[in-house]
């Protein structure tokens, strides 16, 4: 049996889009931002094989995803969830999508998304094949959780999550387009 990926779930009030500004909560000192390749889920479907999943989303985008690091680690410590550290209200950023048929087909060297935080890159993720990377979790995901028509899974290992302050400005790339961009407040 394949190991699962990593699973986390967030609150509705997790997500905030249209670069409305994060507010950094007054529960952590240390908040680290990583940017993750976001599928907009187009139907319902449950127990979906990997080799369908590309007919069960229709957009990317770049979700930047923080963390309140310091509480991580004290949940971690006592082996408790983290949904404290993770799905705190605002704690994922989403911009605009990028239609699938928009995509470059099979781009040589994969698909990358960037996060800039005040104008510099910061972090990165690489997907070297979205269609196998998206049929992975997917699969994986929908053994566990029937998917519906607007949901959104975050996918890929982030290069850096770094610590980010108030008055960040963030932006998130891929394929050249900037698709999420907001400050912290």
């Amino acid at each position: 049996m394949q190991e699962c990926p990593r699973i986390w779930m967030k609150a509705d009030s997790a997500l905030l889009t249209h670069g409305k500004p994060m507010f950094k909560p007054d529960f952590t000192h240390e908040m680290s931002a990583a940017p993750y390749l976001a599928l907009r889920i187009s139907r319902m479907g449950k127990s979906i094989a990997a080799r369908f999943a590309h007919r069960y989303y229709d957009a990317v985008g770049v979700a930047v995803d923080f963390t309140a690091e310091d509480v991580l680690r004290q949940l971690s410590r006592h082996g408790e969830p983290w949904d404290k550290a993770k799905s705190f209200d605002g704690s994922v950023c989403l911009g605009d999508w990028l239609e699938t048929a928009e995509l470059p087909k099979a781009p040589a060297d994969g698909l990358t998304a960037r996060l800039l935080i005040d104008g510099e890159e910061k972090s990165s993720l690489h997907i070297a094949d979205l269609k196998a990377e998206a049929g992975l979790v997917i699969e994986k995901v929908s053994r566990f959780f029937t998917l519906r028509q607007g949901d959104i899974l975050l996918t890929g290992q982030p290069k850096e999550k770094p610590l980010v302050e108030v008055d960040s400005h963030l932006e998130g790339v891929i394929c050249g387009r900037k698709l999420t961009e907001f400050n912290v407040k």
